[in-house]
């Protein structure tokens, strides 16, 4: 049974909330230790709201926003001066509210925020631009079309009561979206100016900046902002009764899965604390517990549970459950054993202790998440009235009996079964759904030994044997950063295998070894990351300094020696994350494969046994760099291994010879994509400091031309980048429309205009995007340890970013157009990885 944690309370800042006079919710959140501070905007309008002739009007509107504004152009607006200081920026429509949200070094703040209410609430709204931007909605259509997580949810809405706005077609297309005409123009205009103003909106600031600090930033540009009171929204339509409780549909991809989606309705305080609550244990990879229990019955081998919606008093909780048999009896048995882990739960005596590890979790969460992630999740949880730091008080224990009842109410149960296997045509708005009624099937009767999680280890540590790992380590440890002892860390492990495995059952092994280790220490806010290749495996562990020290004893041993039921488990979960990955978007999967444009070729590996992996790390080289842990950590960490000698750094990896290399990378799919690598021709400070400028020259003018002028597709980036051991620049496009030799020809079109601007750029301009890159600078030791650990692959010395600033202080155009000479010319070579085959001249296969 779970015992009372221990671990000591935390300091968790709490935001300071205030209403401006013109109506503008904003809460204040400073974090005195953070370099980045953070934006979320929260506009109380979402798909639900728009007006039913014009489907996507919401989304639509979203897209234009970003495409210049009163007070900005597009080349200073939000997007473009994010890129420019190396920040990152999004947004997300829903049913009922619309997010802008984004992150920026922290003394950049307060321009990020003027350029974020200002397109918000002045756009430009252009229609020439809406034309093209379109035509870039319609790209996204079109690859949401293909997304399984998509098609899930359109086809859970198609089992609501007629009515309600969950079923209609929300995304938008060029068929709904109708630009052209003055109606269309007169109800977007309309639509703006009711929803985007102040009193719509809800504004959260993250920072190291004083509340007073944020306050005056917030009340400088926000009070202009016009305020016309809150918008009534209509009240949705009733969730009950379903129209249908049992379907079966068509998902790319192939990989089996059964959807579990549980209508509920709120109908007592503390509700969403409650929900919060019921997801922690339902996730838990703890022993005992429902996905532990399937994945022991060979019934599953994942689960995921999420909010598909939420609005006022109604919300859809899905639980998505990964490599369901097709046979209906043994999905029966998969629904059976979920209702009867939530009626033990709901039974349970010492959920009490739970509710108290619940706090410690909680506080741990938002002590250590970033700014961006800190101002979304306080965002969530300010829109639904709760404070998580305060734990599950008494209204949301007693909701936690009411959501449980709901739950295990068969009206409120709707079952999806999803697979390759071909489905009649559903007719549904929008997306294309291939679905099917299914009879109801009962499941055998079934016991299972169904437990509460034991206490998380981290939670309370307890003296233990120090594991002797037998192994020996280059260790470099940077100096603990200004936060001191205690505050975040970050660690990075590779291991070097002298004998190529098969990567991806490498990667399913060990993931399904640390599993329940990663789960028990990301409740500490620890995060394990494992990443593996035929030669080998990266890890990095990030958070708590104080706990990371504890986390690494567990760590390492079950990397090395993998339990046996990691071996039992391991080869099934890697037959079904290859069939997942066949239903990522194509450009994501191009991304995860790029280490292959300079890999060795591929060759028939031996089959991977406990003792084969033994004979393995015998010959192993363990590599290992850590920022912010303290002596005393330090040497507990290096007490695991026979010796440890520092890190050096390596030789710097050879650089390949020039020319022009194409690899397809064997993929299936309607859309085209393409990644085009440039790697560096040399390796020297003075080259890196050309090419990163050039990158970021080129970054914002590449997504404008090929994504909003060209209307290419909806995937596009540019930008710096690290591929194994090789530095460079990246172009990447994926296109429902243009072939992979088009892409190449914009993309060597756009290279060509480059030089013309170049020529143009004056030295104040140049001056201007150098400095901007100077300032970007590693402000966390999470940046720290990334920026030292992609050095040491990369085999340059410590004092290389150093020289690399220095001379970019000193870089002239005549250096700049030198590299941009290289850069066209493919002296470094180019490199790519497409969905397509290479074109009959211009390209070698890769060497």
């Amino acid at each position: 049974m779970p015992a009372a944690c221990t671990l000591p309370s935390l300091n968790v800042a709490q935001p300071q909330c205030r209403q401006l006079a013109n109506g503008l919710q904003v809460a204040m959140l400073s974090l005195p230790d953070t370099a980045k501070a953070a934006i979320s905007v929260r506009v109380a309008v979402g798909s639900h709201d728009e007006p039913a002739e014009y489907p996507g009007m919401a989304h639509f509107l979203e897209h234009l926003l970003f495409l210049g504004s009163s007070g900005y152009a597009v080349e200073q607006s939000l997007m473009a001066f994010v890129q420019a200081c190396g920040g990152q920026v999004n947004a997300s429509t829903q049913a009922r509210h619309t997010d802008y949200f984004c992150e920026v070094p922290a003394d950049r703040l307060g321009e990020a925020l003027a350029r974020l209410l200002d397109m918000l609430a002045h756009p430009l709204l252009d229609q020439a631009a809406q034309l093209r931007e379109r035509e870039v909605v319609h790209a996204e259509f079109l690859a949401r079309g293909q997304d399984p997580d998509t098609l899930v949810a359109v086809a859970l809405g198609q089992a609501l009561p007629v009515g309600h706005r969950f079923a209609a077609f929300q995304a938008g297309n060029r068929d709904t979206l109708a630009v052209e005409q003055a109606a269309f123009q007169q109800a977007l205009q309309a639509f703006h100016q009711r929803f985007y103003q102040a009193g719509q909106l809800s504004l959260l600031v993250v920072g190291p900046q004083t509340i007073a600090e944020l306050d005056e930033l917030a009340q400088r540009h926000a009070a202009p902002l016009p305020g016309r009171g809150h918008q009534r929204q209509s009240s949705p339509a009733a969730l009950l009764p379903l129209r249908v409780q049992q379907l079966r549909m068509t998902l790319p991809g192939g990989a089996p899965s059964l959807q579990l989606a549980f209508v509920l309705e709120w109908t007592e305080p503390g509700m969403d604390a409650a929900l919060d609550f019921l997801q922690s244990w339902l996730r838990s990879e703890a022993p005992g517990g429902l996905l532990a229990g399937l994945r022991e019955a060979q019934l599953c081998h994942g689960l995921q549970v999420r909010l598909v919606y939420r609005y006022a008093d109604q919300a859809m909780l899905l639980l998505s459950i990964a490599g369901v048999d097709e046979a209906p009896a043994t999905q029966a048995e998969v629904v059976a054993a979920v209702l009867g882990w939530l009626e033990f739960f709901a039974v349970a005596d010492q959920r009490g202790a739970l509710c108290e590890r619940y706090r410690a979790i909680q506080c741990q969460r938002l002590h250590s998440l970033p700014a961006l992630a800190l101002a979304r999740y306080w965002q969530d949880c300010l829109a639904a009235g709760w404070s998580p730091g305060a734990g599950l008080n008494g209204a949301g224990q007693a909701a936690v009996a009411g959501l449980l009842a709901q739950m295990q109410d068969a009206r409120r149960l709707l079952r999806l079964f999803g697979s390759s296997r071909p489905m009649p045509a559903w007719p549904a708005p929008g997306f294309t759904l291939q679905m099917q009624e299914a009879p109801p099937v009962s499941a055998a009767p079934c016991s299972w030994a169904w437990q509460l999680p034991p206490a998380n280890p981290f939670l309370e540590p307890a003296a233990a044997a120090m594991p002797a790992l037998g192994i020996a380590a280059r260790v470099r440890w940077l100096p603990v950063p200004a936060t001191g002892a205690g505050g975040p860390a970050t660690l990075y492990w590779r291991c070097w295998l002298v004998e190529r495995v098969d990567a991806g059952e490498l990667q399913a092994l060990l993931r399904v070894a640390l599993r329940t280790i990663a789960a028990d220490a990301a409740e500490v806010g620890i995060v394990v990351q494992l990443t593996a290749w035929d030669d080998g495996w990266q890890l990095s562990l990030q958070g708590s300094a104080g706990l990371l020290p504890t986390v690494v004893q567990q760590v390492l041993p079950a990397l090395l020696a993998p339990a046996p039921a990691a071996w039992q488990q391991g080869p099934r979960e890697a037959r079904q994350a290859a069939i997942q990955a066949q239903a990522e978007m194509p450009f994501r999967q191009l991304l995860g494969r790029l280490p292959e444009l300079f890999a060795a070729p591929r060759a028939e590996c031996a089959a991977l046994t406990a003792q084969r992996l033994h004979e393995c790390y015998r010959q192993a080289r363990f590599d290992a760099l850590g920022v912010g842990v303290n002596a005393a950590g330090q040497a507990e960490i290096e007490r695991l291994f026979s010796s440890v000698a520092p890190l050096n750094t390596p030789e710097p990896s050879a650089m390949g010879p020039a020319g022009r290399y194409w690899q397809d990378a064997g993929i299936d799919c309607s859309d085209t994509a393409l990644l085009m690598f440039c790697p560096l021709p040399a390796a020297d400070a003075a080259t890196e400091a050309a090419w990163r400028l050039l990158a970021q020259f080129c970054q914002g003018a590449f997504y404008r031309r090929l994504r909003s002028e060209l209307q290419l597709g909806y995937a596009v980036y540019c930008g710096f980048r690290q591929v194994q051991a090789q530095r460079g620049i990246l172009f990447a496009v994926q296109s429902p429309h243009a072939s992979a030799e088009q892409i190449l020809g914009h993309i060597e079109a756009f290279l060509k205009t480059q030089g013309e601007r170049l020529a143009a750029l004056d030295d104040q301009a140049l001056a201007l995007i150098a400095s901007e890159l100077s300032r970007q600078t590693p402000s966390s030791p999470q940046d720290l340890a990334e920026q030292h650990w992609h050095a040491h692959l990369a085999g340059l010395p410590a004092a290389h970013e150093t020289a690399v600033l220095q001379a970019l202080a000193a870089l002239k155009r005549p250096q700049l157009l030198a590299a941009y000479g290289q850069l066209s010319q493919a002296q470094g070579s180019w490199r790519v990885l497409a969905t397509a085959a290479k074109p009959a001249t211009g390209w070698s296969s890769p060497r």
